[in-house]
């Protein structure tokens, strides 16, 4: 029989936003799935968490949510290869690599609720990407927040992310709580580097990785097994 948990997070300013937990109590122990080291000669360091609890950092009805795209140990493939880390940019082969993917990008729909994954810190928020004139040029945004063990980037979310929330760098915000929302792409990029970065780093071709730079695959691998995943009910939002 399922259980269903309801989790108030109380917002600045705002009414409460209300998540629904379903887990099955029936449910069967999934076994852990591993990555793989990329790229294999020069791997980059996994994001490690020695936090237990962790939330699934979209929360959406989507069925495919928590398959994050992997190259896996076994050597077979999970989700969107071209949403994977360590994916060729541009993704279109017809163009010239000039760099390469360095998150993973997770399943959403337009105006999902996106949370963090642990307590931490808002350490900045700006402009990250900006969609084609022929959709609309919608100019969207990363919010990175310094968790326990790691910087993580929630990235493509709406530019009143923060703001709808009462929310600000600088500001501490709970594991589970509401920090952003998911924008026209359809997807939260996510992204890992080491304690004490405030902005993505790009990896060009031909260069080495990053020093900063963390995997983020197995993190969320992990999380999709072990983390908890919230699903939307009665969502109130601000104004966009």
């Amino acid at each position: 029989m399922a259980r269903t948990k309801t989790l108030a997070l109380a917002l600045v300013g705002l009414s409460a936003l209300t998540l629904t937990q379903v887990a099955s109590a029936n449910a069967p122990v999934r076994e852990r799935t591993l990555a793989a080291a990329v790229p294999q000669r020069a791997p980059v360091p996994m994001a490690a968490s020695t936090v237990t609890h962790r939330y699934w950092p979209v929360v959406t009805n989507l069925s495919q949510a928590t398959v994050a795209p992997a190259h896996l140990f076994n050597g077979k493939v999970q989700g969107a290869p071209l949403r994977s880390f360590d994916s060729r940019r541009p993704a279109d082969p017809s163009k010239v690599q000039t760099r390469r993917h360095v998150g993973v990008d997770l399943t959403a729909a337009e105006g999902d609720t996106v949370v963090a994954m642990e307590s931490g810190k808002i350490v900045n928020f700006y402009p990250f990407l900006t969609r084609a004139a022929s959709v609309g040029g919608e100019k969207t945004y990363a919010v990175l927040i310094q968790h326990k063990d790691y910087v993580a980037l929630y990235g493509e979310v709406r530019a009143n992310s923060l703001t709808a929330r009462g929310l600000k760098v600088g500001d501490q915000v709970a594991a589970g709580q509401p920090i952003g929302v998911v924008s026209g792409t359809a997807q939260l990029h996510t992204e890992t580097y080491a304690s004490g970065v405030t902005r993505n780093i790009k990896w060009p071709v031909g260069s080495p990785p990053p020093k900063e730079m963390r995997n983020p695959t197995q993190l969320l691998l992990d999380t999709a097994v072990a983390g908890e995943r919230l699903y939307p009910k009665n969502i109130r939002l601000a104004a966009s």
